[in-house]
């Protein structure tokens, strides 16, 4: 995800007649600093001190630090967003199970993403899009894959170099693509998943809400009203909808058309399914469909493709773990013909317990995201008052040694020896399972319902790759290091790897 941020600030006007400008503009930055500058202490919990713009540009170490000073305890932090409550592990269980009406996730990431102004929010057809995604997208899996593995064929052949000896290339860019191209068969369908305007727009719709949160965030809430005219990006999101509008159009009322002949059966896509799940009201819709199409790819996009270049990095920099994965890969997919089952991908154990290993070292530095609505007491004793904003130290957890031994060290087969222990540990620590001190994925009722189809893709885009390619580092280079600005954190974008084209025989 792209995240050059361009603050275009008001041009100084030279000259005394403009004392007045100035001491407007030197009163609206007082105003706007003391209004972030409030701190309402109102948890009896130890706070943890460090400054603002460290927690812009340095949050994970933070958060390791502030972890390993209260590990088990609640505590307060100050960021970007304000004060911060950080739950520890041992308490998310009574927590994760609170109504919405009690402790609220939807609240809590409307503020974080302000979506009044980027408009990133499904309203009143949140439920429906979950379900459809949890439900009826992880059942057409098997349907779905060989799909997915012809658009990433075609990607492939078409975009990536051709690599008959070592050649450097950037694979977070192409991995976005390859992402994009396969999400959108199973989101928009065949009509125009491999549309230029539609792969642009439902890459660069997450980019711009991104953008759009951070440059408002440096406005307090009451100047956000005006602030939102001076965010370029808040007239693109509008602008991307509009296009993502225009092109889902005629495969929408065509559809509807076609549903009004007997015995029609649609596309096993998500289009399809809004147009049957959808009140009468919103079938036809355009906004509503391409608002929720946008967001959806927003929230699966980049971060299927973060992890899929995360884990392109740690086969570049292991290559004993390539052909111990490639071997499983084989013999799964080729030997037991394995490309048109999705059952064969839950096989390939080995890569599984890879892709988690690679995600508890580079995933979320934070997660469980809540905002308290009526009063809450932890188990502690700790009084949570309404308004409260809760987090979880998901990188302290990471990398708790009472939770995963010798958590520094990288190991590939870590969860497959734990899934090895008891059929509940098979099950336990699966890719796409979570637990109270692995919510990567999310917790409760909110976990992420794409999970299941996201784990899938990754699999299979890893399986294509070792199969017909070599992958190793430059020479002298170490593996990329991820980015972190605020709370996020995304693989290095403009990272070279050496890949070489191989054959079956080799």
């Amino acid at each position: 995800m792209s995240t050059t941020i361009d603050l275009q600030l008001p041009s100084a006007v030279v000259g005394g007649k403009n004392l007045t400008y100035y001491v407007a503009v030197g009163s609206v930055l007082f105003l706007a600093w003391a209004w972030r500058n409030r701190n309402p202490r109102s948890v009896d919990a130890p706070f943890y001190e460090a400054p603002n713009l460290k927690w812009m540009f340095d949050a994970e170490s933070l958060i390791l630090d502030s972890y390993s000073k209260f590990r088990n305890k609640v505590y307060q932090i100050k960021a970007t967003e304000g004060v911060q409550v950080l739950i520890p592990a041992n308490l998310i269980g009574e927590l994760k199970g609170l109504p919405e009406e009690v402790l609220s996730s939807t609240e809590a990431v409307s503020e974080a993403l302000l979506t009044k102004y980027t408009h990133f929010c499904p309203g009143h057809n949140g439920d429906l899009l979950a379900t459809l995604v949890r439900k009826q997208l992880t059942q057409s899996l098997t349907r779905l894959v060989p799909q997915l593995k012809e658009e990433l064929e075609h990607i492939t052949a078409t975009e990536f170099p051709e690599c008959k000896d070592w050649a450097p290339v950037k694979f977070h860019p192409f991995g976005l693509r390859a992402v994009a191209r396969m999400s959108g068969r199973a989101f928009v369908g065949a009509e125009i998943n491999r549309r230029e305007q539609w792969m642009d727009t439902s890459i660069n719709f997450a980019t711009h809400v991104f953008a759009a949160v951070v440059k408002l965030q440096h406005y307090p809430p009451w100047l956000r009203p005006i602030g939102q005219h001076l965010v370029p990006e808040i007239r693109q999101i509008r602008r991307d909808i509009a296009v993502g509008e225009a092109l889902l159009r005629p495969v929408i009322l065509e559809r509807l058309r076609d549903m009004e002949e007997p015995g029609y059966e649609g596309p096993e896509d998500l289009t399809q399914w809004l147009i049957e799940g959808l009140s009468e009201g919103e079938k036809g819709d355009l906004y509503v469909q391409t608002k929720l199409q946008l967001i959806l790819a927003a929230a699966s996009i980049h971060t299927t493709n973060n992890l899929l270049t995360e884990c392109m990095y740690d086969l570049a920099a292991h290559p004993e773990v390539q052909e111990m994965l490639r071997e499983e890969a084989y013999q799964v997919l080729e030997v037991e013909g394995g490309w048109e089952k999705k059952e064969s991908l839950a096989k390939l154990k080995k890569l599984d317990s890879f892709m988690k290993e690679v995600q508890r070292i580079n995933g979320n530095i934070t997660s469980f995201i809540r905002k308290v609505v009526k009063p809450v007491t932890l188990s502690n004793g700790t009084h949570l008052p309404p308004g409260t904003k809760l987090l979880a130290p998901q990188a302290g957890f990471s990398r708790d040694a009472d939770y995963f031994p010798d958590p520094s060290s990288f190991d590939p087969l870590r969860f497959y020896d734990m899934r090895r222990k008891s059929a509940e540990d098979s099950n336990r620590w699966q890719f796409t399972s979570i637990s109270d001190s692995n919510l990567n994925f999310g917790a409760g009722r909110h976990a992420c319902p794409g999970r299941f189809f996201a784990g899938n893709e990754i699999k299979l885009a890893l399986s294509f790759f070792l199969l017909n390619y070599e992958v190793r580092l430059p020479e002298g280079a170490e593996r990329p290091r991820p980015m972190v600005i605020v709370m996020s954190k995304m693989p290095d974008m403009n990272a070279e790897l050496l890949f070489r084209r191989r054959t079956m025989m080799d």
